[in-house]
C-alpha cells in the first residue's frame, strides 16, 4: 500500500524517518483546501511530490512550507511552470500562493528540491477568474450595438494609438480611455506588449477610417500575462 508519507535514505544528511521528521518540524502556517491538501511524498529514488504554501519567491527558487518545515525549491530552467500564464516567470507567483511541487530532493543540500514541475493553484484560479471577468466584459460591450469588430496586423505602435492593416485597408485606431485590452486567453494584457506585425482584433467605431477602440484582442499573445 503506498503510504502517503515516506522519507527514503537518499544522501548523507538526508536520511529522515518520518517520525523524526514529523517530531523535528519547524512550527509552519500553512492554507490549504480541503481539494488541495498539504503533502509530502518522497520515493526511494528522491523522487518527490510536495504541496504548501509559497514563503518567499526570487528569480530561479521559492521557498514553501510544508511538512517538515520550509523548503527550498530550485526551479531551473527546464522545468515546467503552470499555469501557462505565467509564461517561464515564477515572479508572478505571491507569498502565501498554494503550490504543488514534483522533482528529486538534492543530493547536495538538505530541505532542497531541484523542481521539475511547479504549479501554482492559486495563480490558476486567478487566471481564470479574470479571463471569465473579461470576456464577460467584452460581451456586454458588444452588445452595445454600434460598434464593429475588425480583424488585422498592427503596425506603427506609438502610445495608445496605432495602425491596422485589414484586408488592405489601413485604419488608424485610437484605444480609449478604459478600455480593455487582452491577449488571446483573454488575460489582461499592458498596452505596449503588443507589437508592430501582431494580429490584433478591435471592436471599436469607425468614423471616416479612424476607429476608436473599446476592445483591443492581441492574439499573437498566448501564454504570458504580465499582470498579476
Amino acid at each position: 500500500m503506498k503510504k502517503t508519507l515516506y522519507i527514503a535514505s537518499i544522501a548523507a544528511g538526508i536520511a529522515i524517518a518520518a517520525t523524526a521528521l514529523i517530531a523535528g518540524a519547524q512550527t509552519v502556517t500553512t492554507t490549504a483546501s480541503p481539494s488541495q491538501p498539504v503533502i509530502l511524498q518522497v520515493g526511494p529514488a528522491g523522487k518527490v511530490l510536495m504541496r504548501g504554501t509559497v514563503a518567499s519567491v526570487a528569480s530561479g527558487v521559492i521557498t514553501v512550507n510544508s511538512w517538515g518545515g520550509t523548503w527550498i525549491v530550485n526551479v531551473g530552467a527546464s522545468a515546467q511552470i503552470l499555469p501557462a500564464a505565467a509564461g517561464t516567470d515564477i515572479t508572478q507567483f505571491k507569498a502565501g500562493d498554494f503550490v504543488g511541487v514534483q522533482g528529486t530532493v538534492s543530493r547536495s543540500a538538505t530541505w532542497t528540491i531541484d523542481a521539475t514541475l511547479v504549479r501554482d493553484w492559486t495563480y490558476r484560479a486567478a487566471v481564470t477568474q479574470e479571463r471569465q471577468q473579461n470576456i464577460q466584459s467584452a460581451q456586454n460591450t458588444m452588445r452595445s450595438g454600434e460598434p464593429k469588430n475588425y480583424v488585422g496586423v498592427s503596425s506603427n505602435m506609438n502610445g495608445s494609438s496605432f495602425t491596422l492593416t485589414v484586408d488592405g485597408t489601413v485604419y488608424a485606431v485610437n484605444v480609449a480611455a478604459g478600455a480593455e485590452v487582452v491577449n488571446e486567453n483573454w488575460i489582461t494584457l499592458p498596452l505596449v506588449s503588443i507589437s508592430n506585425g501582431d494580429n490584433v482584433r478591435i471592436w471599436g467605431v469607425n468614423a471616416s477610417g479612424t476607429i476608436t477602440a473599446q476592445i483591443v484582442r492581441d492574439v499573437s499573445v498566448s501564454a504570458t500575462s504580465t499582470k498579476r
